[in-house]
C-alpha cells in the first residue's frame, strides 16, 4: 500500500509562509524600504522580515540589489543570522586552509560546528565562492530533521521540474526532502525548474531562510534542539463537515481511499449537449471533509481545477448523453496553478490564501453525468469519485 501511496502522495504538511534573506555583512541596519523592492516584488515579504530581525541589509546606496549572487561566506553568515546563532561563543574546531584571514573565517567556523555547512576534499571551504540554489537548500535542510525519504520517494517529489536530472547524486535525496517541506521558491517563470547548479540570487535566498526560519521551530536539527523556541506540538484541528468514513491512517497520515466519494460545487453551467472536450471549470469544497473524530481532512473552500474529460451528446427524444468530468490541481482564488490552499474553517466564502507550491487533490477524477441529469446548474453540488488514494496530513492548529 505505502509504495501505492508514493505515486500519488499529496502532503497537507508543515504551512509554510515564504519571507526574507541577508544583505551587505558591512552595514549595521537597513532602510526601512528599498528602491529596488516594490511591495509588489516577488521577494518583498520575504526580505522586509529578515530586514525587521536585523538579518539582511541594503548596499551603501539604499538598493537591496535581490539578483544579486551571494558568496559561500556571505551565506553562511546569513544562515547563523537567521537562526540567532550570531553571537554563540563556540570552539573554533575547523582547520579551513582558506578562511583564516576571511572575514566570515568566524561565521564560518559557527555554522559548521551546528552541522549547517561543510568544505570540501582537502580541508577548503572556498568562501568567495558563489553558492549554488541546491548548495543553498542544502545548507537549509541541514537546521532541521526532516523525514528520512528513499531515492525512488525523492525523485517522485523533484519530477515535477522539468530538469530534475540535472540534481546532482549527492543532492537528490535533500532535493526531494526540501521540495516535501516547502522550503524550495522558484522565481517568476521558472517554476517548472529546479535550476539546482545556477547561483542562487539575494532574493531567493530570502525566501529559502525563511522557509528555513519558520521549520526549524517545528523540526529543529538535534544540534538546534537546544538553541531554537521549538514550537509546542499542535492539537488536531477539528470543525463540524462532511464525514468520510472509510478514512484509514498509515503513521503520520490520513488516507482517502480510492473510490470515495467527495460532493462539490461547480463554477459553471455545464451541458451536454453544448459541452465541449477540454473544457475547463473550477470545482469547489462546500464544506469541511472530516474524519469520525472530526478531524479536517479537506477544508472548506478549497478549490481544484477541472475539465470535461469525455462528451456524448444526447440524442433527440433519448437522453442517454453524458459528460465526464475530471479534476486536476488545486489552485487559489486568483487562478495560479499548483498551490496549496488554506481556507477560513466553517465558512461558505472561504477566504482564500497561498501556502505553498504542493498539488492537494491531484488525482481526484470522473463524474458521470448522464440521462435526466445531463446539464449541470452553477453551483450544483456534484459527486466525485476517487480513482487513486489521496494521502493528507490532518490539519493542525499551527497550519
Amino acid at each position: 500500500m505505502k509504495k501505492l501511496l508514493l505515486n500519488i502522495i499529496t502532503v497537507l504538511s508543515l504551512a509554510l509562509v515564504p519571507s526574507a534573506v541577508l544583505a551587505s555583512y558591512q552595514l549595521e541596519q537597513g532602510p526601512a524600504s528599498y528602491p529596488d523592492l516594490p511591495p509588489s516584488h516577488w521577494a518583498y515579504d520575504a526580505v522586509t522580515f529578515l530586514t525587521d530581525k536585523k538579518v539582511v541589509v541594503g548596499y551603501p546606496d539604499g538598493l537591496y540589489r535581490p539578483d544579486q549572487k551571494v558568496t559561500r561566506g556571505e551565506f553562511a553568515t546569513m544562515v547563523i543570522k537567521t537562526l540567532g546563532l550570531y553571537e554563540k561563543d563556540v570552539p573554533l574546531i575547523f582547520d579551513y586552509k582558506d578562511t583564516k584571514n576571511h572575514w566570515a573565517d568566524r561565521n564560518i567556523q559557527v555554522a559548521s560546528y551546528y552541522g549547517l555547512v561543510k568544505g570540501y576534499p582537502g580541508g577548503y571551504f572556498k568562501p568567495n565562492d558563489y553558492v549554488t540554489r541546491m548548495e543553498a537548500l542544502n545548507v537549509v535542510l541541514n537546521a532541521l530533521s526532516p523525514q528520512n525519504i528513499d531515492t525512488e520517494q525523492a525523485k517522485h517529489f523533484v519530477s515535477i521540474y522539468q530538469d530534475y536530472s540535472e540534481i546532482p547524486n549527492w543532492a537528490l535525496i535533500a532535493a526531494g526532502q526540501c521540495q516535501m517541506l516547502g522550503l524550495v521558491y522558484n522565481t517568476p517563470g521558472h517554476e517548472t525548474t529546479l535550476e539546482p547548479m545556477r547561483y542562487a540570487l539575494r532574493g531567493e535566498l530570502a525566501k529559502f531562510l525563511f522557509n528555513m526560519a519558520d521549520a526549524v521551530k517545528r523540526i529543529p536539527s538535534d544540534k538546534l534542539k537546544s538553541e531554537v523556541e521549538v514550537a509546542p506540538p499542535a492539537s488536531p484541528r477539528k470543525a463540524d463537515g462532511y464525514i468520510l468514513d472509510n478514512v484509514y491512517y498509515d503513521e503520520e497520515y490520513a488516507v482517502i481511499p480510492e473510490g470515495t466519494v467527495l460532493p462539490m460545487t461547480v463554477d459553471r453551467c455545464l451541458n451536454a449537449k453544448t459541452a465541449k472536450e477540454g473544457e475547463t471549470f473550477i470545482a469547489r469544497t462546500p464544506f469541511n471533509f472530516v474524519t469520525r473524530e472530526k478531524y479536517i481532512l479537506i477544508p472548506v473552500g478549497v478549490q481544484t481545477e477541472g475539465r470535461v474529460h469525455k462528451v456524448k451528446r444526447p440524442l433527440r427524444f433519448v437522453k442517454n448523453g453524458y459528460m465526464a468530468l475530471t479534476t486536476t490541481n488545486v489552485i487559489d482564488a486568483k487562478g495560479i496553478p499548483e498551490l496549496k490552499i488554506n481556507a477560513t474553517l466553517g465558512e461558505r466564502d472561504a477566504d482564500m490564501r497561498i501556502i505553498r507550491n504542493d498539488p492537494y487533490l491531484t488525482r481526484t477524477r470522473y463524474n458521470v453525468i448522464h440521462g435526466q441529469n445531463m446539464y449541470i446548474h452553477k453551483g450544483q453540488r456534484v459527486n466525485f469519485v476517487l480513482l487513486e488514494p489521496i494521502r493528507v496530513k490532518i490539519l493542525r492548529d499551527d497550519i
